[in-house]
């Protein structure tokens, strides 16, 4: 049984500081039972990053059969999240913004949600430039927790591989989508991912450790990772130009 003291101080020794921004993938039962569930998360994670700092949450809404065939919708306040219980409670948290984005949008709470979230539906790619991913990279106090999860959840790598420019990450047609903001209606195109390749996003891993990029410690039963964003997507885009099939599982780790 863990609550929200024990967990806020598991993450400030994890390394969690006032200010950060932090973006947080997560599986809440990997945690063991949390008194009063998701929101105690959400309530430990913002008492840490306190005043100055955001927390903001993937609420991505993608699914593999996305494509030019059909329009895809998205309603910024009724699509649920698939990304977990601590994801949804971020999106539907008080004063909560999330960028508009038909398959990756992102939830924030507090100092910088505004601008973390604002523009993502000008992006033609999910991932890409002008992203909630790509700002948060930019952002010296940008962090990403992989609270419970691995880096096959860490959505800020599909960014690398659009900054890459990896053949394989995007389908080669846009697709066509209603975007449902509250008292009116857009429709845009989009390049999305290309679902189906098998990625091995967990080989950075020991690269990160050897940097000294990333922190690992229990939270609750859960194993978190912690990690600068700006340091991995550096890192992750320096390994791409070197192998670019370094994230393909089963693919040959050469230039």
């Amino acid at each position: 049984m863990v609550d929200a003291e024990q967990i806020g101080s598991a993450l400030t020794l994890l390394g969690l500081r006032p200010g950060h921004h932090v973006l947080v993938h997560s599986s809440l039962s990997s945690m063991g039972h949390v008194v009063g569930g998701a929101p105690t998360v959400v309530r430990a994670l913002l008492d840490v990053v306190g005043a100055e700092g955001t927390v903001l949450a993937p609420t991505l809404t993608g699914h593999e059969h996305i494509g030019p065939h059909e329009e895809v919708v998205f309603d910024l306040a009724g699509s649920r999240a698939w990304t977990g219980a601590i994801a949804e409670t971020v999106r539907t948290w008080d004063g909560a913004q999330r960028s508009v984005h038909p398959t990756h949008s992102v939830a924030a709470v507090g100092a910088a949600a505004g601008r973390l979230t604002e523009g993502h539906e000008d992006c033609v790619t999910p991932c890409g430039p002008g992203s909630p991913y790509a700002r948060l990279a930019a952002d010296p106090d940008g962090v990403i927790l992989l609270l419970g999860c691995g880096h096959e959840s860490n959505t800020t790598l599909h960014h690398v591989e659009e900054v890459a420019g990896s053949d394989y990450h995007l389908q080669p047609l846009p697709v066509h989508a209603v975007l449902q903001l509250g008292d009116r209606t857009e429709r845009r195109d989009y390049w999305v991912h290309r679902y189906g390749t098998p990625r091995n996003f967990s080989a950075i891993e020991p690269l990160l450790l050897q940097r000294g990029l990333q922190t690992l410690g229990p939270v609750g039963a859960a194993t978190a990772r912690l990690m600068p964003v700006g340091g991995l997507v550096s890192l992750g885009i320096e390994v791409l130009r070197a192998a670019p099939g370094f994230f393909v599982r089963d693919a040959p780790a050469r230039g």
